[in-house]
């Protein structure tokens, strides 16, 4: 049994080193005579090699494969969903006072992967995995996803901080900045649960004309990243309303087309590395820079406003402001003493 148990852990190990993104949940129980691994995982192939490498550990014992390959074969086809609320709260187990994780945004694709009760187990666009109660989400087929992605019968569209209201102004939804919707008519526009409105006050932008108002540059990133200037800080956020850290930096760059993962330490695996100047005059508008507060590991994501400053959400900053790593505030001093590293992700 020790054999076995030290094998799903190695086996684990192999195909889940993240668990933020991916889920092998799985033990060793004794049935009568006989044993079986249960639990659930997302990656089919490592719960094969586990009973391949088991049978060869323990041939003369006869093993059950009781490990559920996800999503739970029991949802049938309706195993994607739509944020159906503005900001759909993202938790860590299936309960209302779990530590939200993070968030997504009204009309953003989820992959269902089990249920419990009114809980969904979810997988957002970023790889993120978590929990969702069933009041913030559309579920259906693949195809009914796929034609509300197209914008089908209309043209989708994103928000950049739009109200959407009835025919008699009274407020429907307010819109977070990247919910998406479809037009179906010069001034109709559909949610994800089939409720239409018109715009009230804000903006509403069509998705084919996002790469003109955000194209992927140093500095137009830089601009956006201001607007965001006195968003609080809230751990999990990834909205105007609040944001942590990353999920500024994720919000930010994906409306000029770049998908990022959502947490810092896995934002800091993409682009190029940076060297790390002795004067902070060498990064470019857009540079992402990070820092460690232990030795071990990433914690902390900020974004290039060219030279020594830069623009982040901190706690030390009650939320979205600017510090500069050659300035000789407390903050300052702090944040360029525990500068790590700096990736580049946009062209010259």
């Amino acid at each position: 049994m020790r054999e076995l148990r030290e094998l799903v852990r190695a086996v684990g190990a192999r195909h889940v080193p993240d668990a933020r993104s991916a889920i092998f949940d799985v033990r060793l129980v004794r049935r009568g005579d006989d044993v079986a691994f249960i639990g659930e995982t997302t990656v089919a192939a490592a719960a094969a090699e586990l009973m391949a490498r088991a049978q060869a550990v323990a041939p003369d014992r006869r093993i059950l494969d009781q490990i559920m390959r996800l999503p739970d074969p029991a949802l049938g086809d309706r195993v994607h969903g739509l944020a159906r609320a503005s900001i759909v709260p993202v938790h860590a187990r299936p309960h209302i006072t779990s530590t939200q994780v993070t968030q997504y945004i009204l009309g953003h694709r989820l992959d269902l992967l089990a249920r419990r009760g009114p809980w969904w187990r979810v997988r957002g666009e970023d790889g993120y995995i978590g929990w969702v109660h069933e009041g913030y989400i559309e579920s259906g087929a693949a195809a009914w996803a796929e034609a509300w992605e197209r914008g089908e019968g209309g043209e989708p569209m994103v928000s950049l901080g739009a109200e959407l209201v009835d025919e008699e102004g009274r407020l429907i939804l307010k819109l977070p900045w990247g919910a998406r919707l479809i037009r179906d008519e010069p001034r109709r526009f559909r949610l994800p649960d089939g409720r239409q409105g018109m715009l009230g006050d804000g903006e509403l932008v069509e998705v084919d004309r996002l790469a003109d108002r955000f194209p992927a540059r140093g500095e137009s990133v830089a601009r956006t990243a201001r607007r965001w200037i006195g968003t609080p800080y809230l751990w999990g956020g990834v909205s105007l309303a609040g944001a942590d850290c990353s999920g500024f930096v994720q919000s930010v760059f994906w409306l000029h087309g770049i998908a990022l993962p959502r947490d810092s330490d896995q934002q800091a695996r993409i682009g190029s590395e940076l060297p790390i100047p002795d004067a902070a005059n060498e990064f470019r508008s857009g540079d992402l820079l990070f820092f460690s507060e232990r030795p071990d590991r990433i914690t902390h994501v900020a974004i290039s406003l060219g030279g020594s400053e830069f623009i982040h959400s901190a706690l030390s900053n009650g939320g979205v402001g600017i510090n500069d790593l050659a300035g000789e505030t407390e903050a300052d001093r702090r944040f360029r003493s525990i500068l790590t590293c700096a990736r580049r992700l946009l062209p010259d």
